[in-house]
This record gives C-alpha cells, structure tokens and sequence, in this order.
C-alpha cells in the first residue's frame, strides 16, 4: 500500500501546478465544486477567467478506473463560473511517488502518464446531451513532467469544440463583409479600388475577403483591450 494516498497526492500536484497556471484557479480535492453535484469532489479542478474548466483525474498505476472517471466527468458544469467541462485528463502517478519520502520532489520529478478526453459533438439545443467523445491519443498514453502537463491544461482550457465553433462564425463575418463589399462594387464603385490599393493587391473577390479578415481582427483586439482599459470605448 502506498506512503501517500492518492488525494495527499492531488493536493500537492495542485499546489505545484498553481504557479504555472497563471490566473488559473487549481483546486483539489474540492466539494460543492460542481453543479448540482455538492458532494462530488473532482480529484483537481482548473478554472480561469474567460476559459472552461478543466478537470484532472489522477490514479496511482495501475489505475484501472481512471479513464471511465475522467469519461464520467465531461459534461459537469464548475459551480465557480458554470460553464460546463468539456476536457478531462486522466492522469497515472507512477508508484514510485506514492512511495516517496516526500510528495513534492517526486512529483516535480516524475515521469506523467495522461491521455485527454474531449466532447466532440452535442446534440442540438436545448438538450445539448454529450452526442461522443474523443480521446487523444486514441490509444496508449502521453509521458511527461508536470510542467509538460500544466501546458496540456492551458491547452484544454480552449477545447477544440469551442475552437471550431468561433472558427465557423469568423467566417461567416468575412464572408458577409466580402458580399457587402462586393455590393459596395456596383453602389461605390471607388471604394473598393481604395481599400485594394491600401492593402497592395489588386481589386479582386480575395482581396474583399482578406478586408473582412482585418476588420475582424481589428474588432476582436478592440474589444480585447477595452475590456482592460476604461477609457477605451467598446
């Protein structure tokens, strides 16, 4: 039987991974964390402003249940911001840590075993029921040092679904600001010569569209900094 047991073990993994997490809140071990869920306690919880929860699950090798625990979790919404977790690691401690004299060097110099569980898709509104689920990788397990998984949950934060979505409205704007230019063609004709010689290109469709690219960015960091500087009107 192990030294430590497994939550002495997540307690600590919190308390190293916090500094590497920036804003991040790392929480372990943690009761009424999760919606309608007050007496579950997610072995670690990840929340950060403007970014979903992240959950880690973490068992000692062998760790048989850890991949269906990590599974059982996608779909739970943090009780901190309510937004719903759609990333969860499962993680293996190697049983050498469980065994150390002490818990915190031998987590900062152990070798990690974690694979990532992801929604892939939901069912349409308002059920929005987890439709499947992802795993990378599909099979076998990633290795690496706890700073290696500290990037890992900077990553999940921004999970894919979320990525992709955001990505199919982006274009939607570039494609409606292109049709709008493209009116602005026969409306204005001058206009679009302008903007072409701004931008160096010829007046051609791609250069429209390549407009409404830039407008975009330049709106999406507009906001960005408004949010964070009060005499920035939105």
């Amino acid at each position: 039987m192990p030294r430590h047991a497994e939550p002495n073990a997540n307690t600590v993994l919190s308390n190293l991974l916090q500094p590497m997490l920036g804003q991040a809140a790392v929480r372990a071990q943690n009761s009424r964390s999760i919606v309608d869920q007050p007496n579950l306690q997610p072995d670690l919880l990840i929340t950060a402003p403007g970014r979903s929860a992240v959950i880690v699950e973490a068992e000692y090798l062998p760790a048989a249940n850890v991949e269906q625990e990590a599974r059982d979790r996608l779909g739970l919404a943090a009780a901190v911001d309510r937004r719903r977790v759609e990333a969860v690691i499962a993680l293996r401690y190697p049983e050498a840590v469980g065994d150390a004299a002490e818990l915190a060097p031998a987590i900062q110099g152990a070798r990690l075993s974690y694979c990532v569980f992801t929604v892939a898709k939901y069912s349409p509104p308002p059920e929005r029921t987890i439709k499947s689920i992802e795993r990378f990788p599909e099979s076998g397990w990633l290795e690496g040092g706890i700073t290696d998984l500290a990037d890992m949950i900077r990553l999940m934060s921004l999970p894919q679904l979320a990525v992709d979505t955001a990505a199919d409205l982006l274009q939607e704007g570039i494609d409606f600001a292109a049709t709008v230019l493209e009116n602005m063609e026969r409306e204005r004709p001058y206009i679009n010569p302008e903007i072409a010689g701004l931008l160096g290109m010829e007046n051609v469709p791609q250069t429209r569209r390549m407009t409404g690219a830039i407008l975009a960015n330049a709106v999406v960091f507009h906001e960005r900094i408004a949010g964070m500087y009060p005499h920035i009107k939105p």
